[in-house]
């Protein structure tokens, strides 16, 4: 029976959030410092040895550092409830009693590209899986941390990919939580047109059937099975709210809930990416070491020293440095499974990764899915705006867009445009339309003139920004952003 609520939702039986990447991408922005942290050696590890080849494949363990060379990190996250209040989470036997890896992301680092490919796999993905035969990817991991989930997993990624696999990163809801809150929370600017409340949501009854649930709360981004209820616009994520936000898969523009998922998890990792790279936070970096390392479980070989190259690669440079990527892939059926197939395409970004060869855009783009702000590429033109671009170009990186062409001066806006606007490039109406959710009532202008960006901002002194939680810019009457594919 479907209830009345106001207020926060019910306990979710779903999908844990973006996990260690956040630990990863502290790694991105600290490295570089001299510290040595010999004395944290053994947080968080596991004894045996890890280096996992494609089956038949000869490579090399390595041999040095990832200072010195390309290394692959399998980052994998679970839904175990370990440590969470039941009230609130629920437990493990209401999950089935198995752990399942709903994260599942391959990060590259390479000296030569001073760049890292942060790959997304979907956890419906039909694979081969070493001794079980075809299932969804992230069942390979139901044996879990204890009983070599992490190993298989990545023998199935290596497998799929071709590419071996240096170091595994585990966290589950918990060490997730207590990441972020290390952090002291995650700025985010998230679209009005999530807005889905007052209304009835789906939800999951006591007895795992699914439910509509009505919420009173007015203008609020609600997704019960994720434990999400918050505000749009501009605002600061605790560790709670953050994982509610990237496990969310039941939002008003979620066609695809999988894709949509994966886009908010590239979304929230490109707003710290952003957050990082800021002087004052980088500073501060070191002290986030320790605490992080409690919250995860890695491999013995994967020290804490190496956290020198994650983040001296990227010291300095710009959040483009970091280049999210999904594996490319359909839906399709097996059996009464409704599973997701890799498409062809797939083999050029792993051949590319194995290549460091520059990937091109394959991978960027969800099907049925708008653009996520973490692969639209915004510049803003300061026309003269007295500071305003500044302050445009902050809520951007918050709204976890990559920002990398910077400021740009008055001499990069075309002659014809007089007043604040949106450019994006011919064809390219969609990154727009992404843009244009979080600067509401601004026209949106095709322009020819654009170089390194899907969409640049023309801000001049006249400019009054105007909030993405405006009234009217988000509820039953948004428009959802185009979505691709």
């Amino acid at each position: 029976m479907a209830e009345r609520i106001s207020g926060h939702g019910t306990l979710s039986r779903t999908l844990v959030g973006v996990t260690a990447s956040v630990a990863l991408l502290i790694g991105l922005v600290t490295a570089g410092l001299t510290v040595r942290w010999i004395q944290l050696r053994g947080i968080g590890t596991d004894d045996t040895p890890f280096h996992v080849d494609p089956s038949g494949s000869q490579s090399p363990a390595p041999t040095g550092p990832c200072a010195d060379q390309a290394c692959n990190y399998l980052v994998l996250g679970s839904d175990s409830r370990a440590g969470l209040s039941a009230d609130e989470y629920g437990t493990n036997d209401d999950i089935g009693g198995t752990s399942r890896a709903d994260t599942i992301m391959l990060v590259h680092t390479d000296p030569r590209l001073r760049k890292a490919i942060v790959l997304s796999f979907p956890r419906d993905l039909w694979v081969e899986i070493p001794g079980k035969g075809h299932a969804r990817i992230n069942t390979a991991f139901e044996g879990g941390v204890e009983h070599g989930g992490p190993r298989l997993t990545a023998q199935t990624v290596a497998n799929l990919t071709g590419l071996p696999i240096d170091h595994y990163l585990y966290v589950d809801l918990n060490g997730f939580r207590n990441i972020v809150d290390t952090l002291g929370g995650v700025d985010m600017c998230i679209p009005a047109y999530h807005v889905n409340t007052p209304g009835w949501l789906p939800a999951t009854a006591p007895d795992g059937q699914p439910t509509q649930v009505y919420v009173g709360d007015v203008g609020r981004i609600a997704d019960l099975n994720a434990g999400l209820n918050i505000a749009p616009g501009c605002q600061r994520l605790d560790g709670k709210h953050a994982l509610a936000y990237v496990r969310a898969r039941h939002l008003p523009c979620d066609h695809i809930p999988d894709f949509a998922r994966i886009g908010r998890q590239q979304q929230f990792l490109r707003a710290v990416v952003n957050q990082m790279l800021k002087p004052g936070v980088v500073v501060k970096a070191p002290s986030y070491v320790a605490p992080i390392l409690q919250g995860l479980r890695r491999d013995a070989g994967f020290l804490p020293s190496d956290l020198v190259y994650l983040v001296g690669q990227l010291r300095g440079l710009s959040t483009g440095a970091v280049d999210f990527r999904v594996v490319p892939s359909v839906a399709a059926s097996e059996g009464e499974k409704s599973v997701l197939k890799m498409v062809p395409t797939a083999r050029r970004i792993f051949d590319a990764i194995r290549d460091g060869r520059p990937i091109g855009g394959i991978g960027t783009r969800l099907l049925g899915t708008p653009p996520s702000e973490a692969n639209t590429t915004v510049a803003v033109i300061d026309a003269r705006s007295r500071g305003k671009a500044v302050e445009v170009e902050d809520m951007l990186g918050d709204a976890g867009f990559d920002i990398s062409p910077g400021i740009l001066g008055v001499e990069e806006k075309p002659a014809d445009v007089h007043r604040a606007a949106i450019l994006f490039r011919p064809g390219g109406d969609a990154y727009a339309k992404v843009v244009g959710a979080y600067l509401p009532n601004l026209p949106q202008i095709e322009s020819g003139s654009l170089r390194g960006a899907h969409a640049a901002i023309v801000v001049p002194a006249s400019y009054v920004p105007a909030p993405p939680e405006q009234e009217g810019a988000g509820g039953a009457d948004a428009e959802c952003p185009t979505s691709l594919g």
